[in-house]
């Protein structure tokens, strides 16, 4: 499943280890969910790393995020985001790599709803329905930890 994972839920996943967020970011860097990025947005996140990331856990963490995101180059323009148009390029961004899902925190982003297909959703309502999508991962997490309960 692609995704387009939009900055404060890095910032996010960096605040709080058990947060949803976290869990997206950790399971993109797994390789259970495919991020893709712009030239636009990988800049947002380079410069979001260079002022707010100042450990080492955490500058470890975020590259290891960006090893695992594929590049995409967008050639669209797309102007469906009204009163930030700047985040036009996390549509424009999903449209062309064929994403399924924006993850993020952001009203102007989550306002626009759907757009083409591309569902913008806040992180705890994207890994609901992630989990409940798919009942393979779903009952490997049970297994795994019925196994370190010793049940």
């Amino acid at each position: 499943m692609k995704i387009v994972v939009d900055t404060n839920i890095l910032m996010d996943a960096w605040s709080d280890n058990f947060s949803y967020a976290s869990r997206i970011v950790e399971a993109v860097i797994s390789g259970e969910l495919q991020a893709v990025a712009s030239h636009k947005i990988w800049r947002e996140y380079q410069l979001i790393l260079e002022r707010l990331v100042n450990d080492q856990k955490h500058y470890d963490l975020a590259n290891r995020f960006f090893q695992a995101i594929e590049m995409i180059e967008v050639r669209r323009r797309v102007d469906v985001v009204k009163y930030d148009r700047d985040d036009n390029k996390f549509f424009a961004c999903a449209e062309e790599a064929g994403a399924e899902y924006i993850i993020s925190n952001d009203m102007h982003l989550i306002e626009v709803g759907e757009y083409k297909g591309i569902r913008a959703l806040r992180p705890k309502d994207f890994w609901l329905k992630y989990e409940n999508d798919g009942e393979d991962r779903n009952d490997n997490w049970k297994n795994w930890m019925r196994s370190i309960m010793g049940k």
